[in-house]
């Protein structure tokens, strides 16, 4: 096999990996058309100091094939100390959404804390309902998302 032959081979299968890990992604991460998830939302922010902010693009970092934006250089750090902490339930999809089955897209104002666990969803509305039980939606999401986390948002339905 001559090394042209070879090194186009090599190409091509490199080229199918990073698109199907970058597809992987998309599935798993709510992530928005800027690229960012939590649509460029900081996600210490929501912990500390307790509200949305948006972050920036100049100021982000990868974590589980999303790029999470900050709004400052110490959420940054703090973010790549314990990704785990901060990124939020079920790849950034709505929580309700998520407890019923689906992928769907969220409101970065509609959010909560609980346990340390940021939940984000779809809405004010959805949030209140989904707040209601909350120990119960998170419960049957917890149990759901393993099934659907792999699966294109398009593919659960609307």
């Amino acid at each position: 096999m001559s090394n042209v032959f070879a090194s186009r081979v090599i190409g091509a299968a490199l080229a199918f990996v990073l698109f199907a890990g970058a597809a992987f992604a998309a599935d798993e991460i709510n992530v928005g058309p800027d690229g960012a998830a939590i649509h460029g939302y900081d996600p210490v922010a929501y912990f500390d100091p307790g509200h949305p902010t948006r972050g920036s693009d100049s100021l982000s970092a990868p974590y589980n094939g999303a790029v999470y934006w900050f709004s400052s250089q110490e959420n940054l750090r703090k973010f790549m100390r314990n990704p785990e902490k901060y990124a939020p339930a079920y790849g950034g999809w709505c929580s309700y959404g998520v407890r019923v089955g689906k992928k769907l897209n969220i409101d970065p104002n509609a959010w909560k804390i609980i346990d340390g666990r940021l939940y984000m969803q779809l809405d004010l509305g959805t949030q209140k309902v989904w707040y209601k039980d909350w120990m119960k939606n998170i419960e049957i999401a917890d149990r759901l998302w393993p099934s659907i986390q792999s699966t294109p948002a398009d593919a659960l339905g609307k």
